[in-house]
């Protein structure tokens, strides 16, 4: 009898020993701020986290060949928002959270140094998670990266894109962790369908919202219209791209 493995849920099971590690660090101190004439602030609390390897990439791969661009998303388990179900929500949420649509993107290893570094972990973070051979050649940034959490986390998440075509895909490695096994493919959709759907709410992953409006710069395609930018539209968004061009973790790559 052949078995069913689709995740239909997830179940709290015990307690982490201590002994088993992680990927995040907490910090929890005490400081004071310093002012300019010598004076301090009283000391106050403070507590954040790091990642294993402090920073992270998000990918945008996407492809051109139904004549418009379309950018790769995945469907992720989250355990802290599958479990909001047990919160005392400010406001209700009746989204079950069982798979979150999500960029392609990774946690960099401590390992990885430099421009090439971050390269490298795109190349490996596209194969382990959407099964996509890509030479560190193939990345292009896509400007300037972001806090997601600057209150509670030190990590930075860089951008980059790369070309594919979807039949060249093979099967998505994973890092070996249950829940990459446990997640579903890829998938594509058009640019301004992704646009639509993060201001619907039906996509709530940040990363997937900004990559989608660089990557459509990048590519001067205006997905308000569903169609690429004519030359003089090309001139109006020339001071952006020129920004994106000139900021982020390529600009003095070759």
């Amino acid at each position: 009898m052949n078995k069913d493995s689709r995740v239909i849920g997830v179940k709290a099971e015990a307690e982490a020993e201590a002994e088993e590690g992680g990927f995040l660090q907490m910090v929890r101190r005490r400081y004071r701020n310093i002012y300019r004439d010598g004076g301090r602030s009283r000391p106050y609390l403070y507590e954040y986290i790091h990642r294993k390897g402090f920073d992270s990439v998000a990918i945008a791969l996407y492809h051109e060949e139904g004549g418009e661009p379309a950018m790769a998303f995945r469907l992720g388990i989250r355990v802290p928002v599958y479990f909001r179900r047990e919160l005392d929500l400010p406001l209700s949420d009746p989204c079950e959270y069982l798979f979150i649509p999500e960029a392609v993107a990774g946690s960099m290893e401590p390992e990885d140094k430099g421009v090439e570094g971050l390269r490298r972990r795109v190349v490996a973070e596209v194969l382990e998670e959407a099964g996509f051979k890509i030479a560190p050649g193939d990345i292009h940034g896509l400007g300037g990266g972001f806090f997601p959490s600057h209150g509670q986390s030190s990590e930075k998440i860089h951008l980059a894109a790369a070309r594919v075509r979807p039949l060249e895909r093979v099967k998505a490695e994973g890092d070996g962790s249950v829940n990459e096994s446990d997640a579903p493919p890829v998938r594509f959709k058009p640019l301004a369908e992704i646009s639509a759907a993060c201001c619907a709410g039906e996509i709530e992953d940040p990363k997937v919202e900004i990559l989608a409006r660089r990557l459509a710069l990048y590519l001067g395609y205006l997905p308000l219209f569903g169609r690429y930018a004519t030359p003089e539209e090309r001139e109006l968004l020339a001071p952006l791209k020129s920004a994106m061009e000139t900021a982020g973790w390529d600009r003095r790559s070759p």
